[in-house]
Protein backbone atom coordinates (compact mmCIF):
# COMPACT_ATOMS: atom_id res chain seq x y z
CA UNK A 1 0.00 0.00 0.00
CA UNK A 2 2.44 2.49 0.89
CA UNK A 3 4.31 1.86 -2.47
CA UNK A 4 0.93 2.37 -4.21
CA UNK A 5 1.03 6.48 -2.20
CA UNK A 6 4.61 7.21 -3.05
CA UNK A 7 4.15 5.90 -6.95
CA UNK A 8 0.71 8.43 -6.88
CA UNK A 9 3.04 11.09 -5.24
CA UNK A 10 5.37 10.91 -7.90
CA UNK A 11 3.04 10.74 -10.88
CA UNK A 12 1.17 13.96 -9.09
CA UNK A 13 4.06 16.10 -8.86
CA UNK A 14 5.25 14.85 -12.55
CA UNK A 15 1.91 16.02 -14.08
CA UNK A 16 2.14 19.40 -11.82
CA UNK A 17 5.58 19.97 -13.63
CA UNK A 18 4.22 18.65 -16.70
CA UNK A 19 1.44 20.93 -17.26
CA UNK A 20 3.52 24.15 -16.36
CA UNK A 21 2.24 24.83 -12.79
CA UNK A 22 4.57 25.72 -9.80
CA UNK A 23 4.19 23.80 -7.02
CA UNK A 24 5.71 26.55 -4.53
CA UNK A 25 4.15 30.00 -5.32
CA UNK A 26 1.97 30.48 -8.34
CA UNK A 27 4.00 31.47 -11.81
CA UNK A 28 5.51 34.25 -13.78
CA UNK A 29 3.85 35.91 -16.13
CA UNK A 30 6.73 37.82 -18.27
CA UNK A 31 7.79 39.41 -21.29
CA UNK A 32 10.75 38.72 -23.55
CA UNK A 33 11.48 40.31 -26.75
CA UNK A 34 7.32 40.36 -27.86
CA UNK A 35 7.09 36.76 -26.34
CA UNK A 36 4.62 35.59 -24.03
CA UNK A 37 6.71 33.34 -21.15
CA UNK A 38 5.53 31.44 -18.10
CA UNK A 39 8.01 30.95 -15.74
CA UNK A 40 8.13 28.90 -12.72
CA UNK A 41 9.52 29.91 -9.65
CA UNK A 42 12.08 26.35 -10.00
CA UNK A 43 13.00 28.13 -13.19
CA UNK A 44 11.42 26.70 -15.78
CA UNK A 45 10.75 28.02 -18.65
CA UNK A 46 7.34 28.13 -21.50
CA UNK A 47 6.92 30.12 -24.52
CA UNK A 48 3.05 30.89 -24.52
CA UNK A 49 2.61 33.49 -27.40
CA UNK A 50 5.12 34.12 -29.63
CA UNK A 51 4.29 37.66 -30.73
CA UNK A 52 2.24 40.33 -27.75
CA UNK A 53 2.14 43.28 -27.09
CA UNK A 54 0.04 43.66 -23.75
CA UNK A 55 -1.02 40.45 -21.11
CA UNK A 56 -2.82 39.81 -18.30
CA UNK A 57 -3.13 36.47 -16.25
CA UNK A 58 -7.01 35.93 -15.24
CA UNK A 59 -7.24 36.00 -10.99
CA UNK A 60 -6.95 32.21 -11.32
CA UNK A 61 -4.07 31.84 -13.63
CA UNK A 62 -5.64 29.73 -15.81
CA UNK A 63 -5.75 32.28 -18.47
CA UNK A 64 -4.27 34.81 -19.86
CA UNK A 65 -5.35 37.75 -22.31
CA UNK A 66 -3.15 39.22 -24.27
CA UNK A 67 -3.36 41.88 -27.50
CA UNK A 68 -1.34 41.18 -30.82
CA UNK A 69 -1.04 42.44 -34.27
CA UNK A 70 -2.86 40.31 -36.84
CA UNK A 71 0.55 41.24 -39.31
CA UNK A 72 3.25 41.54 -36.93
CA UNK A 73 5.86 42.09 -39.90
CA UNK A 74 3.33 45.73 -40.64
CA UNK A 75 2.14 46.58 -37.07
CA UNK A 76 1.61 49.89 -38.39
CA UNK A 77 -1.33 49.26 -40.92
CA UNK A 78 -2.60 45.69 -38.69
CA UNK A 79 -5.62 45.00 -36.80
CA UNK A 80 -4.85 44.58 -32.90
CA UNK A 81 -6.62 41.71 -31.60
CA UNK A 82 -7.76 40.96 -28.14
CA UNK A 83 -7.44 36.90 -27.56
CA UNK A 84 -7.41 34.34 -24.12
CA UNK A 85 -5.22 31.72 -24.25
CA UNK A 86 -5.45 29.18 -21.49
CA UNK A 87 -2.10 28.80 -19.54
CA UNK A 88 -1.75 25.47 -20.56
CA UNK A 89 -1.71 26.43 -24.00
CA UNK A 90 -4.21 25.45 -26.73
CA UNK A 91 -5.92 27.83 -29.77
CA UNK A 92 -6.56 31.58 -28.52
CA UNK A 93 -10.25 32.92 -28.38
CA UNK A 94 -10.65 35.96 -30.46
CA UNK A 95 -12.52 38.33 -28.12
CA UNK A 96 -12.20 41.74 -29.89
CA UNK A 97 -10.05 43.51 -32.88
CA UNK A 98 -9.03 47.28 -33.67
CA UNK A 99 -9.33 48.47 -36.99
CA UNK A 100 -7.29 51.85 -35.94
CA UNK A 101 -5.50 52.68 -33.01
CA UNK A 102 -4.20 50.45 -30.28
CA UNK A 103 -5.23 48.61 -26.99
CA UNK A 104 -3.95 50.70 -24.34
CA UNK A 105 -4.35 48.75 -20.81
CA UNK A 106 -5.67 45.32 -20.12
CA UNK A 107 -6.89 43.22 -16.94
CA UNK A 108 -9.85 41.08 -15.33
CA UNK A 109 -12.63 41.17 -13.39
CA UNK A 110 -12.11 39.59 -10.03
CA UNK A 111 -13.65 36.46 -10.82
CA UNK A 112 -12.22 35.67 -14.31
CA UNK A 113 -15.80 36.46 -15.92
CA UNK A 114 -14.44 39.38 -18.20
CA UNK A 115 -11.41 40.95 -19.26
CA UNK A 116 -11.12 44.77 -19.33
CA UNK A 117 -9.47 46.78 -21.64
CA UNK A 118 -9.05 50.00 -22.87
CA UNK A 119 -9.94 50.21 -26.65
CA UNK A 120 -11.50 52.08 -29.54
CA UNK A 121 -11.19 56.18 -29.07
CA UNK A 122 -9.91 55.31 -25.81
CA UNK A 123 -12.57 54.31 -23.70
CA UNK A 124 -13.12 51.08 -21.57
CA UNK A 125 -14.83 48.02 -22.47
CA UNK A 126 -16.21 45.18 -20.62
CA UNK A 127 -15.69 42.12 -22.28
CA UNK A 128 -17.91 38.83 -20.74
CA UNK A 129 -16.22 35.66 -21.54
CA UNK A 130 -20.07 33.70 -21.37
CA UNK A 131 -20.74 32.18 -24.79
CA UNK A 132 -24.06 33.78 -24.89
CA UNK A 133 -21.88 36.74 -24.21
CA UNK A 134 -22.54 40.22 -26.53
CA UNK A 135 -20.08 42.53 -27.98
CA UNK A 136 -17.75 44.13 -25.17
CA UNK A 137 -19.61 46.75 -23.19
CA UNK A 138 -18.42 50.08 -23.86
CA UNK A 139 -18.51 52.29 -20.38
CA UNK A 140 -17.27 55.43 -21.85
CA UNK A 141 -14.10 57.79 -21.75
CA UNK A 142 -10.70 56.78 -20.26
CA UNK A 143 -7.89 57.96 -19.20
CA UNK A 144 -4.44 56.02 -18.31
CA UNK A 145 -4.45 52.67 -16.64
CA UNK A 146 -6.94 51.44 -14.87
CA UNK A 147 -7.65 49.09 -11.21
CA UNK A 148 -10.53 46.77 -10.53
CA UNK A 149 -11.80 46.61 -6.78
CA UNK A 150 -11.72 43.36 -5.50
CA UNK A 151 -15.16 42.80 -4.93
CA UNK A 152 -15.26 43.44 -8.95
CA UNK A 153 -17.64 46.44 -8.01
CA UNK A 154 -15.66 49.52 -9.08
CA UNK A 155 -13.03 50.47 -10.98
CA UNK A 156 -10.57 53.61 -10.25
CA UNK A 157 -8.25 55.41 -12.58
CA UNK A 158 -5.53 58.71 -12.39
CA UNK A 159 -7.74 61.59 -14.18
CA UNK A 160 -5.97 64.83 -14.85
CA UNK A 161 -8.82 66.60 -16.54
CA UNK A 162 -11.01 68.66 -16.50
CA UNK A 163 -9.42 68.58 -12.95
CA UNK A 164 -6.94 66.35 -11.11
CA UNK A 165 -7.61 63.34 -8.66
CA UNK A 166 -9.25 59.73 -8.04
CA UNK A 167 -11.88 58.90 -10.24
CA UNK A 168 -14.33 55.58 -9.65
CA UNK A 169 -16.78 54.11 -11.56
CA UNK A 170 -19.15 52.19 -10.37
CA UNK A 171 -19.71 49.27 -12.93
CA UNK A 172 -23.31 48.26 -12.50
CA UNK A 173 -24.56 51.49 -12.88
CA UNK A 174 -21.87 53.30 -14.85
CA UNK A 175 -21.66 56.15 -12.60
CA UNK A 176 -18.61 57.97 -11.83
CA UNK A 177 -17.49 59.82 -8.69
CA UNK A 178 -14.04 61.79 -8.37
CA UNK A 179 -13.31 60.69 -4.80
CA UNK A 180 -10.25 62.25 -4.00
CA UNK A 181 -8.52 65.57 -5.58
CA UNK A 182 -5.16 66.74 -6.07
CA UNK A 183 -3.22 70.31 -7.35
CA UNK A 184 -0.80 67.86 -9.26
CA UNK A 185 -0.55 65.21 -12.03
CA UNK A 186 -1.49 61.87 -11.51
CA UNK A 187 0.06 58.73 -13.27
CA UNK A 188 -1.76 55.73 -12.17
CA UNK A 189 -4.10 54.05 -9.38
CA UNK A 190 -4.28 50.44 -7.72
CA UNK A 191 -6.85 49.36 -5.35
CA UNK A 192 -5.23 47.39 -2.64
CA UNK A 193 -6.51 43.64 -2.36
CA UNK A 194 -8.77 44.45 0.55
CA UNK A 195 -10.22 47.55 -0.72
CA UNK A 196 -9.56 49.91 1.60
CA UNK A 197 -7.03 51.91 0.27
CA UNK A 198 -5.67 53.38 -3.19
CA UNK A 199 -1.93 53.74 -4.06
CA UNK A 200 -1.50 56.31 -7.37
CA UNK A 201 1.81 58.08 -8.62
CA UNK A 202 2.09 61.95 -8.72
CA UNK A 203 4.00 64.47 -9.83
CA UNK A 204 6.26 65.57 -7.26
CA UNK A 205 7.74 68.61 -9.44
CA UNK A 206 8.51 69.45 -13.18
CA UNK A 207 10.95 69.23 -14.49
CA UNK A 208 13.38 72.77 -14.74
CA UNK A 209 12.81 74.78 -17.58
CA UNK A 210 15.68 75.26 -19.80
CA UNK A 211 17.66 78.26 -20.83
CA UNK A 212 18.15 78.02 -24.15
CA UNK A 213 16.93 76.39 -27.38
CA UNK A 214 17.82 73.15 -26.40
CA UNK A 215 14.86 70.88 -25.58
CA UNK A 216 14.55 69.04 -22.05
CA UNK A 217 13.68 65.30 -22.29
CA UNK A 218 14.14 64.95 -18.53
CA UNK A 219 10.60 63.58 -17.11
CA UNK A 220 9.03 64.59 -14.03
CA UNK A 221 9.85 63.39 -11.04
CA UNK A 222 6.99 61.32 -9.30
CA UNK A 223 5.94 60.59 -5.99
CA UNK A 224 3.73 57.78 -4.33
CA UNK A 225 0.71 58.33 -1.95
CA UNK A 226 -1.58 56.06 -0.79
CA UNK A 227 -6.02 57.40 -0.31
CA UNK A 228 -7.05 55.48 2.28
CA UNK A 229 -10.72 54.83 1.66
CA UNK A 230 -12.28 54.73 4.90
CA UNK A 231 -10.72 57.22 6.33
CA UNK A 232 -10.50 60.12 3.61
CA UNK A 233 -7.03 60.43 4.53
CA UNK A 234 -4.06 60.82 1.71
CA UNK A 235 -0.27 60.25 2.86
CA UNK A 236 2.80 60.35 1.31
CA UNK A 237 4.89 57.39 0.51
CA UNK A 238 8.77 58.33 1.58
CA UNK A 239 11.52 55.59 0.95
CA UNK A 240 14.72 55.58 2.74
CA UNK A 241 16.87 54.96 -0.51
CA UNK A 242 20.53 56.42 -2.07
CA UNK A 243 20.76 60.00 -2.61
CA UNK A 244 18.94 61.29 -5.40
CA UNK A 245 16.77 57.92 -5.71
CA UNK A 246 13.32 60.03 -5.67
CA UNK A 247 11.04 58.97 -8.24
CA UNK A 248 8.91 55.89 -8.53
CA UNK A 249 8.64 54.13 -11.34
CA UNK A 250 6.35 51.33 -10.42
CA UNK A 251 4.69 49.35 -7.30
CA UNK A 252 2.75 47.12 -6.30
CA UNK A 253 0.37 45.49 -3.23
CA UNK A 254 0.86 42.73 -1.05
CA UNK A 255 -1.69 40.23 -0.80
CA UNK A 256 -2.50 41.21 2.65
CA UNK A 257 -2.36 45.24 1.49
CA UNK A 258 -0.22 45.88 4.47
CA UNK A 259 2.93 46.50 2.31
CA UNK A 260 4.27 47.72 -0.68
CA UNK A 261 6.78 47.07 -3.18
CA UNK A 262 8.72 49.56 -5.24
CA UNK A 263 11.00 50.85 -8.23
CA UNK A 264 12.24 53.82 -7.15
CA UNK A 265 15.41 55.40 -9.20
CA UNK A 266 16.83 58.47 -10.48
CA UNK A 267 15.40 60.83 -12.86
CA UNK A 268 16.47 60.09 -16.42
CA UNK A 269 15.09 60.94 -19.97
CA UNK A 270 14.87 56.95 -20.64
CA UNK A 271 13.88 54.23 -18.71
CA UNK A 272 15.13 52.75 -16.27
CA UNK A 273 17.54 55.11 -16.28
CA UNK A 274 20.64 55.38 -15.22
CA UNK A 275 20.20 53.64 -11.57
CA UNK A 276 17.46 52.07 -9.83
CA UNK A 277 16.29 49.91 -6.70
CA UNK A 278 13.46 47.95 -5.73
CA UNK A 279 12.28 48.10 -2.06
CA UNK A 280 9.24 47.28 0.79
CA UNK A 281 7.73 49.17 3.17
CA UNK A 282 4.71 48.91 5.24
CA UNK A 283 1.55 51.58 5.23
CA UNK A 284 2.72 52.95 8.14
CA UNK A 285 6.62 53.68 6.87
CA UNK A 286 8.01 52.01 10.28
CA UNK A 287 9.31 48.75 8.84
CA UNK A 288 11.44 49.10 5.47
CA UNK A 289 13.67 47.05 3.38
CA UNK A 290 15.98 47.41 0.17
CA UNK A 291 14.98 44.25 -1.49
CA UNK A 292 17.35 44.29 -4.70
CA UNK A 293 21.68 44.99 -3.50
CA UNK A 294 22.65 46.13 -7.73
CA UNK A 295 21.62 49.73 -8.87
CA UNK A 296 19.40 48.23 -11.75
CA UNK A 297 16.44 46.49 -10.58
CA UNK A 298 13.34 46.64 -11.38
CA UNK A 299 9.59 46.02 -11.72
CA UNK A 300 8.47 44.06 -8.73
CA UNK A 301 5.66 41.73 -7.86
CA UNK A 302 4.59 39.86 -4.25
CA UNK A 303 4.25 36.16 -4.47
CA UNK A 304 0.74 35.27 -4.14
CA UNK A 305 1.03 34.43 -0.58
CA UNK A 306 2.69 37.15 -0.05
CA UNK A 307 5.97 35.34 1.68
CA UNK A 308 8.21 36.37 -1.71
CA UNK A 309 9.28 39.53 -3.84
CA UNK A 310 9.94 38.48 -7.43
CA UNK A 311 12.32 41.59 -9.57
CA UNK A 312 14.38 42.08 -12.46
CA UNK A 313 18.08 42.44 -12.28
CA UNK A 314 20.34 44.10 -14.84
CA UNK A 315 22.75 44.98 -12.75
CA UNK A 316 25.07 42.61 -14.46
CA UNK A 317 24.45 40.97 -17.97
CA UNK A 318 22.65 38.93 -18.99
CA UNK A 319 19.01 39.92 -17.14
CA UNK A 320 18.19 37.85 -14.03
CA UNK A 321 15.14 36.97 -12.77
CA UNK A 322 15.61 37.35 -8.90
CA UNK A 323 13.54 36.12 -5.52
CA UNK A 324 14.18 37.96 -2.14
CA UNK A 325 12.28 35.67 0.89
CA UNK A 326 11.00 37.85 3.12
CA UNK A 327 11.34 36.11 6.46
CA UNK A 328 15.14 35.53 6.03
CA UNK A 329 15.67 38.18 3.08
CA UNK A 330 17.66 35.39 0.93
CA UNK A 331 17.68 36.75 -2.85
CA UNK A 332 17.73 33.34 -4.89
CA UNK A 333 18.18 33.33 -9.14
CA UNK A 334 14.83 32.17 -10.60
CA UNK A 335 16.13 32.61 -14.22
CA UNK A 336 18.77 34.02 -16.14
CA UNK A 337 18.33 35.49 -19.82
CA UNK A 338 20.47 34.83 -22.61
CA UNK A 339 22.75 37.14 -24.34
CA UNK A 340 20.86 36.35 -27.53
CA UNK A 341 17.67 37.39 -25.56
CA UNK A 342 19.00 39.59 -22.91
CA UNK A 343 15.49 41.13 -21.63
CA UNK A 344 12.86 40.18 -19.50
CA UNK A 345 9.56 42.22 -18.59
CA UNK A 346 7.97 40.94 -15.53
CA UNK A 347 3.80 41.70 -15.93
CA UNK A 348 2.87 39.42 -13.09
CA UNK A 349 2.70 36.48 -10.12
CA UNK A 350 -0.25 34.28 -9.71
Amino acid sequence: MSGFRTANLILLLFTTVATGIATDGGTLLVESYGKLLLIGTDGTKRVLVDSMILAALSPDGRNVAFTQDENPRAPANSTQILSVIPTSGGVPKRIAQLLRGHFESLGWLPDGSAVVFQGKDGHLFLANLSATAGAPRDVGPWYQDFSVSPDGSKIVHAVNSPVMGLEVLDVRSGQRTLIHKTNRVLWSAKFSPDGQWIAYQITLRDPPRTTDDEPNCTPPTIGLRVYSIRGKTDDAVRIVAPKDWENVKSFNWSPDSKRLTLTIGTTDCDYPGSANGVFTTTLDMKSQARVSLGDMSFEPMFSPDGSAIAYVDFSDSPAKLMRYDMTTRARTLIRQATQEDNYFHLLEWK
